[in-house]
């Protein structure tokens, strides 16, 4: 999921998502076409798990990823 803490400004043209559901991860790839952009994270220590997930987004459609989470969380 995604909390507003969890959603902030990256540079001028865009915007970084942490998110901790996979699924969440892939649907809004999917959708926004955001396959490329994302930084994983493996808190466990575990190479093997991912537990989470950076997304950017770019500033046309940070609106309508924001909606989508809050509509899909």
């Amino acid at each position: 999921m995604a909390n507003q803490k969890d959603i902030w400004k990256f540079n001028d043209n865009e915007w970084k998502i942490h998110i901790t559901s996979e699924s969440l991860k892939k649907n809004l790839q999917e959708k926004f076409n955001l396959e490329k952009s994302g930084t994983i994270y493996y808190e466990n220590g575990n190479f093997q798990e991912e537990t989470s997930w950076d997304i950017i987004v770019p500033n046309n459609l940070i609106n309508k990823v924001k909606k989508y989470i809050k509509e899909n969380s």
